[in-house]
């Protein structure tokens, strides 16, 4: 395959325009969601088409000029594939499997999530709050961390800082079966969000792709294009649930670091979902209380943590098999003719 990076960046630099998300559903969507707290997509971001809240417009020629440095390591994916937990495994393999130090420190500010100021409401901005770093400019803190630089995106490719073409920093993305992503997505909103709407109009916005950071399927394609390339590596939260060593390994190897036996079978306890439900530095345990309090959300709520419930196949518990149907033959459609054509279950 040939490799699509090779193509000169100011070919690849197109204009960023926006067109306003104007539709029922999006408008249904954006009523459900309490004031205060992460916002709904309100707009469409080309050349890539992902959907964004309006709050990302601002920041959109920022996050594409921001400076990539080589050494810099990027988490990437769409949301709730696994994302935190491939971070916990990155930043220990990068930095020796120091679990004091990855204790001292909130996972938030060892491996910031870049555009979190874009896609977070005017108010949680203005509330800055230097411990959990929810209320920084997150781009000026990662532009000023020392390297190595660990950092973590749901950016797609064409929005993406365009140095990294340059750059070529070494790139992990995580993949996960659409409907286990769907699902965990839906909790994700009723908490950050503040989602009171039903959980029929919530899959109804996934399937359309009207939630932030969609379309779920191009946003994975694009990143399978690069798999060829030797500064990307792909991995799926399937393959971390059934060989988790196995994972830690090859992306060990990918980071060039050089991990015992001993150190990947204890750095596979620490991310056993045991230890990482119950791991303060990653959990977000007393702010998620201080927004449950604040928004006058259910407390008891099992569902609405931070770190749920890390399974494979969970949605079987939620999901109506009419649905899992839908999301089945939606997949086989938006993968015929595609990269991932082999893979239609």
């Amino acid at each position: 395959m040939k490799p699509i990076n090779k193509m000169p960046v100011a070919r690849r630099l197109q204009p960023i325009r926006v067109e306003t998300l104007g539709d029922s559903l999006s408008e249904k969507l954006r009523l459900s969601c309490k004031p205060g707290l992460m916002p709904m997509g309100g707009v469409r971001v080309f050349p890539s088409g992902c959907v964004m809240p309006t709050e990302y417009v601002p920041y959109a020629e920022r996050l594409r000029h921001f400076s990539v440095r080589p050494d810099d390591v990027w988490v990437i994916s769409y949301p709730k594939c696994g994302t935190t937990w491939t971070q916990e495994m990155v930043w220990l393999i990068g930095n020796d499997c120091d679990y004091e130090a990855a204790k001292s420190q909130l996972l938030l500010q060892r491996f910031p999530f870049l555009e979190a100021v874009s896609i977070i409401s005017q108010e949680i901005e203005g509330e800055e709050d230097d411990e959990n770093v929810l209320g920084a400019d997150t781009i000026t803190f990662t532009e000023e961390l020392p390297s190595p630089r660990f950092i973590k995106t749901h950016l797609t490719t064409k929005l993406l800082p365009q140095e990294i073409w340059i750059k070529k920093p070494k790139i992990i993305y995580v993949t996960r079966d659409p409907k286990d992503a769907a699902t965990s997505y839906y909790h994700h909103h009723r908490l950050w969000n503040g989602y009171t709407g039903s959980y029929d109009t919530f899959m109804e916005g996934f399937l359309k792709d009207k939630l932030v950071y969609s379309p779920f399927w191009d946003h994975v394609i694009e990143y399978k294009k690069l798999e060829n390339e030797p500064h990307v590596l792909i991995n799926s939260y399937e393959e971390m649930k059934r060989d988790l060593p196995g994972v830690i390994r090859r992306t060990a190897k990918f980071l060039e670091k050089d991990l015992t036996d001993e150190q990947v079978s204890k750095l596979a306890h620490h991310l056993s979902f045991k230890e990482m439900k119950v791991n303060s530095a990653i959990n977000g345990e007393e702010f998620i209380k201080e927004v449950k309090e604040k928004h006058e959300m259910p407390a008891e709520d099992p569902e609405l943590t931070f770190i749920r419930k890390g399974e494979v196949g969970g949605y079987k518990n939620e999901m109506p098999e009419k649905l899992v149907e839908r999301f089945d033959d939606w997949t086989r459609e938006k993968l015929y003719g595609t990269i991932l054509q082999n893979e239609i279950m």
